[in-house]
């Protein structure tokens, strides 16, 4: 049941906050990706660049919240594409098996960013990944997301210390309330895929209230909160070329989209099944800056 998008969240803020002038956020962000992760991203070679990003469960086995986040500079945009964690992929081994049992094989981040480029032919040039932990404290620093929550969700699982209480409507959600917004799936008839216009509904208010400049002087804390809870190569030096690009953005900067495709039962397994067509249509139409590889 751990699974949300906080890692796309906490790239937003580091590049909003330096945005901002933040230059004290060198003293507490940097890369730690490891040499070994690094080589196998693409090198950026226009004004676009493509951020995989991953919310970890509590062990780090399972990557159930999976985004591509793209920044274009030069059109000022940024576009998001949702990957349903049970999309059906095949692995290096040739077995089929779902997107977010990546992260529990013998080369994680290796294995995550070979599918995600097999999905949607695109290139990756960041790599992020943050546990829920940060997503909560990092929402309380910034004082709470307004949102109006579609209905009333109430979910507990005590093996998973995972206890969800939010009425429908709208309000302020604090940083334990809104992970409970993104995590919740019962109540949906689809599941997993039902909750993800919440959650890209609850990023375009994030970003749209928290993009301000008020925001200032909560930069230490934050960035230091990112940093202990984020692994990427993402480093303040990279970010300090969208200064520009983040200081004209408005929540109409932001599109979000799902990988097409549908749920299906296949040998008694529940999987989302991704069209290969429509997915390279979308891409090619909506969010053609991606640059999607040609197929081999």
């Amino acid at each position: 049941m751990k699974k949300f998008f906080i890692s796309m969240v906490a790239t937003v803020l580091v590049v909003t906050a330096i945005a901002l002038g933040l230059q004290a956020a060198q003293l507490f962000f940097g890369s730690s990706l490891s040499s070994e992760i690094t080589k196998l991203l693409d090198k950026a070679t226009n004004d676009t660049v493509n951020i995989l990003c991953l919310g970890l469960d509590k062990d780090g086995t399972r990557s159930d919240v999976i985004m591509v986040v793209s920044i274009d500079s030069k059109r000022e945009q940024i576009n998001i594409l949702s990957i349903p964690r049970d999309t059906r992929v095949l692995y290096p081994n040739s077995k089929y098996d779902k997107i977010n049992h990546a992260m529990g094989y013998k080369k994680p981040e290796e294995t995550i960013i070979g599918l995600v480029k097999q999905v949607t032919g695109m290139p990756i040039h960041y790599y992020c990944e943050i546990d829920f932990e940060g997503f909560r404290n990092v929402i309380d620093i910034l004082g709470g997301v307004e949102f109006n929550v579609p209905m009333d969700m109430h979910y507990e699982d005590p093996t998973q210390d995972l206890y969800i209480h939010v009425n429908k409507g709208y309000q302020k959600l604090n940083g334990k309330q809104a992970e409970g917004v993104v995590r919740f799936r019962a109540g949906y008839a689809t599941g997993d895929n039902g909750r993800i216009p919440v959650q890209q509904d609850f990023i375009r208010a994030l970003f749209e209230q928290k993009l301000k400049p008020q925001y200032i002087i909560k930069a230490p804390t934050l960035m230091k909160e990112i940093y202990e809870n984020v692994n990427t190569n993402f480093t303040v030096s990279d970010a300090m070329g969208y200064v520009k690009l983040l200081r004209n953005l408005s929540a109409d900067s932001l599109s979000t989209y799902t990988l097409p495709g549908q749920s299906s039962y296949i040998s008694g397994v529940s999987y989302y099944v991704y069209d290969e067509a429509e997915t390279r249509r979308l891409i090619l139409e909506k969010m053609a800056i991606l640059k999607m590889k040609p197929k081999n």
